[in-house]
């Protein structure tokens, strides 16, 4: 399993949000993607995940291109965002069914069951899923993805609507994925978190990959590529 970007570019008319990136990815990486506002985080992750096109360059998931017209590439791809798609007027246990049914997993009521003892909802698997709160929304999403098992799995900011325990049981769920040799790639801003669960960290600025390193312990590389972007007399300390 590997993922493979070349000369990834997306323009929006003369507006180029994302410019020339290129990252090779093995099995089992785990990606925290970083930058300040507008960067392009949210663009690569869409492009990623095939939800649209790039203006330039190719992306290569397991030796296949992706592409928002190459639905069988986009079976082995979860993304995970704050919008995370659910149906408010199915319950917690029907959509989770319809997932995996979708993905053509059809996985038995026990495992479903587990899935959501694991997130903490299974006294709530019958509510429909517009009575839920954001946060535990968000808990039915990682029930989701932890069923279908993506190998490529994408995260826009995850933490915002999660409480204590359940940015435990993400993480958990993260590293556990990246153990069985699946891909993550996260954006996030909560920066002390991302890095402590990846392996490698990218930094865009204004579109373009500005750094692109293994994780370190100390990271002095990192310190300073990230401080350009701390408000003036402030420094990272990993």
């Amino acid at each position: 399993m590997r993922l493979t970007v070349n000369h990834l570019a997306k323009a929006y008319g003369f507006l180029w949000a994302l410019r020339d990136v290129s990252i090779d990815l093995p099995a089992g990486a785990f990606v925290a993607v970083l930058g300040p506002n507008g960067a392009g985080k949210t663009t690569l992750l869409k492009l990623l995940a095939g939800l649209i096109a790039p203006t330039t360059g190719a992306i290569q998931f397991d030796g296949v291109t992706l592409a928002p017209n190459n639905p069988l590439a986009r079976k082995q791809i979860g993304f995970l965002a704050p919008a995370d798609h659910l149906y408010d007027n199915l319950t917690v246990r029907e959509n989770l069914c319809f997932f995996t049914s979708l993905y053509q997993r059809n996985d038995r009521t026990v495992n479903i069951d587990r899935a959501l003892e694991t997130v903490g909802l299974s006294q709530r698997r019958d509510e429909f899923v517009g009575n839920l709160s954001s946060g535990l929304k968000c808990r039915v999403s990682i029930a989701k993805w932890q069923l279908l098992q993506p190998g490529l799995l994408l995260l826009d900011e995850p933490y915002g609507v999660l409480d204590g325990n359940g940015v435990d049981l993400l993480e958990s769920f993260l590293q556990s994925h990246c153990q069985q040799g699946h891909i993550v790639i996260m954006a996030s801003h909560h920066v002390s978190r991302a890095l402590k669960l990846c392996n490698r960290a990218l930094i865009l600025h204004q579109g373009r990959l500005s750094f692109d390193e293994a994780k370190q312990q100390p990271w002095p590389s990192f310190a300073q590529a990230f401080g350009e972007f701390l408000p003036h007399g402030e420094s990272w300390n990993s």
